[in-house]
């Protein structure tokens, strides 16, 4: 199942004057899945998870920056090293679009290596840190436990991220690398999950004392080898937003996601369907409109 919206945003500048915007950013195509998304505070501080494709940023993000009037971003968050989360950092920066701090792990060349030439790309992800280094960019590693206070009662909390070295699941990929965070203000609390995997979304589910959340950013687009369903039970969300193309979400490959949610009675947003989500908080009002 899936939620569409007929809310219209009368006022572009509304992100001025709520508390807090979140917008998933419409990242795919017929032939892309992506992510990409922009928080806003009210005292306008920007902040990005991920960053899609190269391609589908040009034709989507990027206007949507435009639009806003977003010329820079406080702090930039990657992921995971695959080029749908991060392809998108050179539109950014040869368009002009400033960045203060980008956390981007470069990954281990031999679990990168293991997925040529589907997946990894280490020589890219390197030429990507080296233009962050020559644009004077400092490239920093997120850490589990890391709180980073955004201003006007928000901050950002990471709940999971690989440590370079050890994981608690064996047989991990890049997808494993994926930063798990938790954006909070007042009473709400949003997760972002990047693309994480079955095992390790089956390890969080039982270890961890807290990663519930009002909303979830459903991770790897809906589509298996993604958390089990006792990491939704723990998160015990209200909404789910889905980053996927429409065709993507009606397949067989996101049965186990649309079945979880539609027997829980659980809305969720397709992006791929409804276009750019934003995630609204006034006060103690929290609204999700669809774009289109």
């Amino acid at each position: 199942m899936y939620m569409d919206t007929n809310y219209l945003l009368m006022d572009k500048s509304f992100s001025r004057q709520s508390d807090l915007v979140w917008t998933m950013v419409n990242v795919n195509s017929a032939s892309q899945k992506g992510d990409a998304h922009v928080i806003t505070t009210g005292n306008r501080q920007h902040i990005l998870i991920d960053a899609g494709h190269q391609d589908t940023a040009e034709r989507s993000l990027l206007p949507f920056l435009k639009e806003r009037g977003i010329k820079s971003f406080d702090i930039v968050f990657i992921s995971h090293p695959h080029q749908d989360h991060y392809g998108g950092l050179d539109v950014l920066l040869d368009n002009g679009i400033g960045i203060d701090e980008i956390y981007f792990d470069l990954p281990d060349r031999t679990t990168c290596d293991r997925e040529i030439p589907w997946g990894c790309d280490y020589t890219d992800v390197v030429r990507v840190h080296r233009k962050l280094d020559r644009r004077g960019i400092v490239v920093g590693s997120a850490r589990a436990g890391q709180i980073f206070q955004i201003g006007n009662g928000t901050c950002l909390e990471v709940l999971y991220a690989f440590d370079g070295a050890t994981s608690p699941v064996a047989g991990i990929d890049i997808n494993d690398h994926s930063l798990v965070m938790r954006l909070s203000h007042g009473k709400f609390r949003f997760l972002f999950t990047g693309d994480l995997n079955h095992k390790l979304g089956e390890y969080l589910a039982v270890t961890s004392d807290d990663i519930g959340a009002d909303v979830l950013k459903v991770p790897h687009h809906a589509v298996e080898n993604l958390a089990p369903n006792t990491f939704f039970e723990k998160v015990d969300p209200r909404y789910g937003l889905i980053s996927a193309p429409e065709h993507l979400w009606v397949s067989e490959q996101s049965d186990r996601v649309r079945n979880w949610f539609s027997d829980n009675g659980i809305p969720v947003y397709i992006s791929g369907v409804s276009g750019n989500i934003n995630v609204i908080i006034d006060g103690d009002q929290l609204n999700i409109r669809g774009e289109l």
